[in-house]
């Protein structure tokens, strides 16, 4: 009555109560009871004494026993109840076998799963679902492929929608696109297709094969109700891919969805690709809802990480800092991120010393911290620090790790020590082909032609890693230094080894001709018809006219650009403006920076400012740039680079020193000197101007300020012991 009632703590005390508990029947509906309201430690503490009094539950009830097991997640509990079905002959019960599939799958124990499937005798369709669905789930792609197979010798049984979510799941981890589309294919055939779950299931699949126009095509065309799911399925896909531009649009289609409300996955999402495309408005618009729709940034590790790191990219280097600070237990990932963006905003220091606090908190690092404080020995030229990290990692244990090994190569290249590199390339138990290829393109970097040709034959001959593009690209990094014959020679292995098809092997070449001054050569390659160009490629033309002088083509191959489609982007107008710059095209400059901020929305960096300052510099213009720096200020219209900064401010202070400007260069001086009184940099380059003016008593005076001491200049280091 108890039970009927949904009393089941009730029927549960009269069942303590009773003196002879041996009836079958009550503990059945003592189990069923418990197992309807999932309370399934009470389940197993029923068939426990079941076992006790000797009573054989019945195979409803077994199957609730057999679901608790996994519910309460005990491999032990499971086996003993395995054990009890082969006692008591309950095998004969497809139903109870593959409850046991089910409960070894959702135990993480595909052995016995498979050794119970082996042994059902009559399977029927549940059966092969719950196989396939258990090795769908750990990525074997290759056993659900085979069991689908067997399933289809099987003339007595049809694969339905739950065989087909299994089969689709592995598709997509296995990236095999040809087999997902003939499934597709096959679902459409047997009218399958037009559930909601397997549409989803495809798109889904498609993604996951980076075949992105497909999964495009089947969201918008095929999915009849988009799910929040779907919709940041498709986000990630482009942003994985590369498409950020596509991930944001859908993104905020999304956003106006009547029934879609983003959630922390979606942010998580989406802030990378506005990262990418350099969007400070957006990143602060998207944490401005974020915070309106109370979403915990402080607890939420992965969320607050990704607004960190999107500020910190787009150089808003104190709201990244703020960031950090409210994350209540930062874990590894975003210590790394602090670290990436100090690295990123050459705040090399900064990076230093929070790897300092890492390891005097006793915070868990791991092989992408020591890769991230590497790149900060690299970035500063800090020989004697990357020594130092060199050591620590020996003492730790780390340098086994073959991403660290690289990041060590890396380091002792960018610090001019070829030789430190060689001899940990030389002492290396194992390589990859990254390890190779830094070895090359540090040695064509620090101009050591002859090594870096060196290493590229002995990967050709000795290596079981052969060249491949990243290696070509490498080589032809130290394009400046050799002869045009030999960049044809380099121009006849590409089109030997059938890379003269990759859009990035291309792009390094024609770079490679345009540094060397053969631009016809670069053009050539440029306007050739089967050659896929991407953004950066109209991106190194441009530039590679504007250092040879051809600052009209390179306008000229900007409107061309526009016209095929192309959205340029933030480098493209620093290489226009360079352009500019060098030519004398100052009028021309000035358009195109203003065509940046109003019609693509593009905020100018400081790569942009550096351009304009130089080149009204190079047109005796410096009283025009410390106006239109003055407007900017006062109008607030700049958000990526704060203009009134000293590293604005410092640009132009060098310029005005290089061009002889005086009279904006006092401005300038004395503007930095209130913003940066400590700082040894800009009084040195205001005494200098004052010198090459020849008005020594200023010049006289500054030095005075060394004197007394209200100025500290920074330490010089060496890297020879004393």
């Amino acid at each position: 009555m108890y039970v009927n009632l949904g009393k089941f703590w009730d029927a549960y005390k009269v069942f303590e109560e009773m003196p002879m508990r041996s009836n079958v029947y009550v503990f059945d509906c003592i189990i069923n009871g418990f197992g309807y309201i999932r309370s399934y430690k009470d389940v197993l503490d029923v068939f426990d004494k079941m076992v006790g009094f000797c009573v054989v539950p019945s195979v409803h009830s077994l199957c609730h026993v057999i679901k608790a097991c996994s519910e309460v997640n005990s491999i032990e509990k499971g086996l003993f109840v395995y054990d009890y079905v082969k006692e008591h002959r309950f095998g004969v019960h497809f139903v109870v076998m593959n409850s046991l599939i089910t409960m070894f799958v959702k135990l993480d124990r595909l052995d016995f799963a498979r050794k119970v499937f082996d042994n059902v005798v009559h399977k029927d369709i549940v059966s092969w679902n719950s196989i396939i669905t258990g090795y769908a789930q750990n990525k074997n792609w290759e056993k659900v492929f085979d069991l689908f197979i067997c399933l289809r010798r099987d003339e007595n049984l049809v694969p339905n929608v739950v065989t087909f979510l299994g089969l689709l799941a592995s598709v997509g981890h296995a990236k095999e696109a040809g087999i997902g589309m003939s499934i597709h294919g096959h679902l459409i055939c047997t009218g399958l297709y037009f559930d909601v779950q397997l549409g989803t299931a495809v798109f889904d699949m498609y993604a996951k094969c980076e075949r992105l126009d497909y999964a495009e095509v089947v969201f918008e065309e095929d999915l009849i109700r988009k799910t929040l799911v779907s919709w940041n399925a498709l986000i990630s896909s482009y942003k994985r891919n590369g498409y950020d531009r596509e991930a944001v649009e859908f993104f905020e289609r999304m956003v106006v969805e009547p029934d879609i409300q983003p959630d922390s996955f979606s942010f998580a999402n989406v802030l990378p690709a506005y990262k990418s495309l350099g969007n400070i408005q957006r990143i602060k618009l998207t944490h401005s809802v974020i915070i309106k729709m109370g979403l915990d940034i402080e607890k939420d590790i992965v969320l607050s990480t990704a607004l960190l790191d999107a500020y910190g990219t787009c150089s808003d280097v104190i709201t990244a800092e703020y960031l950090f600070a409210c994350i209540h237990h930062p874990n590894t990932a975003t210590w790394n991120a602090l670290i990436s963006v100090y690295n990123m905003n050459n705040l090399i220091e900064k990076g230093m010393l929070t790897f300092r606090e890492i390891v005097r908190l006793k915070v868990s690092f791991d092989s992408l911290t020591i890769v991230a404080i590497f790149q900060s020995c690299g970035l500063s030229g800090s020989l004697k620090q990357g020594n130092m990290i060199h050591g620590f990692c020996l003492l730790k244990g780390f340098l086994s790790h073959l991403i660290i090994g690289n990041a060590l190569i890396d380091m002792y290249m960018r610090c001019g020590c070829t030789k430190s590199a060689e001899a940990f390339f030389r002492s290396m138990y194992i390589e990859n082909i990254v390890t190779w290829n830094t070895m090359i393109y540090g040695y064509m970097k620090n101009r050591c032609f002859f090594d870096g040709l060196k290493i590229f034959h002995e990967m050709q001959s000795e290596s079981e890693h052969k060249p491949d593009s990243a290696s070509i690209i490498s080589l032809l990094h130290g394009s400046y230094g050799v002869s045009a014959c030999n960049l044809d020679l380099y121009h006849a292995y590409i089109l030997k080894q059938g890379l003269a098809s990759e859009t990035q092997v291309v792009n390094s070449l024609i770079d490679a001709y345009a540094k060397t001054g053969i631009i016809k050569k670069a053009r050539e390659l440029f306007m050739q018809y089967d050659f896929v160009k991407d953004q950066s490629s109209w991106n190194i033309m441009i530039a590679g006219y504007g250092m040879n002088g051809q600052g009209g083509e390179s306008n000229q191959l900007f409107y061309q650009m526009v016209n095929n489609g192309y959205a340029p982007d933030a480098i493209t107008f620093t290489s226009l403006l360079s352009s500019c710059s060098h030519c004398g095209l100052v009028k021309d400059g000035c358009k195109f920076f203003d065509l940046m901020i109003t019609k693509y929305k593009i905020q100018p960096s400081l790569e942009h400012w550096t351009c304009i300052i130089d080149m009204l510099g190079r047109a005796n213009g410096l009283e025009e740039a410390y106006d239109v720096i003055k407007a900017w200020i006062y109008q607030k219209s700049c958000e990526c680079v704060p203009l009134n900064s000293v590293a604005v401010w410092g640009a132009l202070l060098s310029a005005c020193r290089n061009y002889m400007n005086m009279e904006v260069g006092e401005i300038v001086g004395q503007k930095l000197s209130k913003m940066e009184p400590g700082n040894s940099e800009y009084y040195s380059l205001i005494s200098n101007m004052y010198s090459s003016n020849e008005k020594w008593e200023e010049a006289v005076e500054i030095r005075k300020v060394f004197g007394d001491g209200k100025v500290i200049k920074k330490r010089g280091f060496s890297s020879l012991k004393s």
